[in-house]
Parts: C-alpha cells; sequence; structure tokens
C-alpha cells in the first residue's frame, strides 16, 4: 500500500467523524459567504472562534446556531 492510499484512507476515516469545528475556508463554503465576512462576524462578535495551534477554528455549536437565525 503506497503513502497516498494511506492519507486518503484515514482522510476518509476523519470525514465521518464528528467534526469538533471549521476553518474558515470551510466555514465560508459551508454557509456560501465569503471568508471576510466570516472574519467580519467574528470581530464583531458575531461569530465565536476559537484558536488551536494557529489556526483559527470555527466550532460546531456556532453551525446550529447560525442556521437557526
Amino acid at each position: 500500500m503506497t503513502r497516498t492510499n494511506n492519507r486518503v484512507r484515514r482522510s476518509e476515516k476523519s470525514a465521518k467523524a464528528a467534526r469538533l469545528g471549521y476553518r474558515i475556508s470551510e466555514w465560508s463554503r459551508l454557509t456560501g459567504t465569503s471568508r471576510i465576512t466570516a472574519w467580519r462576524a467574528i470581530r464583531d462578535g458575531k461569530l465565536k472562534a476559537i484558536n488551536y495551534c494557529g489556526i483559527t477554528l470555527i466550532p460546531d455549536s456556532e453551525r446550529a446556531r447560525f442556521f437557526q437565525h
């Protein structure tokens, strides 16, 4: 088995697992908004975000809250 196949299988497994958060670009695709809009919402306190090892993540709980409104 090659390294590429191992990576693909690991990514398939992680895709099936529950998401804890989304990167800004993922959030933008999910919500149909721009990355700038996401950053502005974070800055204005309308969207919660966490910073983990230098990566800004929007918690999955925000997805539920975002789509309720």
